[in-house]
């Protein structure tokens, strides 16, 4: 993100609103002085944020694949998987859009902004970690055709507590 501003909306003398070229104040006639812009701000941010964005949804659609493959549809944890899977997703989005919104307003000069933007990175990027650990040991139960699911089902006991532990973030 690039943001290129003068500050010169108004006279610096009366405080009178300025237009856009104006050379001199309407109100007080003192010479509009147009200084170069005070600064730009380039976001190492959103890459990363895309990047994270990317590799979750990739992660999510193959869980959903493998839970497709475990369960049938008509078992209950196939419904309660997709419905551990969906609320993860619903509020990784959620926590994505606030990290976007807090860059957007970011200007670079306050440290305490830019810790909650790496802690909402940090978080998004648990959401990537905890869902790569449940495409693991959905490959692992599917290869060892395990008719018992319980790591699979304390995976999923981990996902809502850290869904729970988010939502008040």
């Amino acid at each position: 993100m690039t943001i290129n501003d003068n500050h010169n909306h108004f006279c610096i003398y009366c405080g009178a609103k300025l237009d856009f070229g104006q050379h001199f104040c309407t109100k007080c006639g003192k010479e509009v002085v147009h200084a170069e812009p005070t600064y730009e701000i380039v976001s190492r941010y959103y890459d990363l944020l895309y990047d994270i964005e990317q590799e979750y949804d990739a992660k999510q659609e193959r869980a959903k694949e493998l839970v497709n493959k475990l369960f049938d549809p008509a078992h209950m944890s196939y419904n309660k998987f997709l419905s551990s899977i969906n609320k993860s997703n619903g509020l990784f989005n959620n926590q994505l859009d606030v990290a976007k919104r807090m860059i957007e307003v970011y200007d670079g000069t306050k440290d305490f902004i830019e810790h909650e933007i790496d802690n909402k990175i940090r978080t998004l990027q648990t959401f990537v970690d905890k869902m790569n650990d449940l495409i693991d040991e959905m490959v692992i139960h599917l290869s060892s055709n395990k008719q018992d699911t319980g790591d699979i089902n304390n995976l999923f006991e981990d996902m809502d507590d850290l869904i729970d532990s988010v939502k008040d973030y």
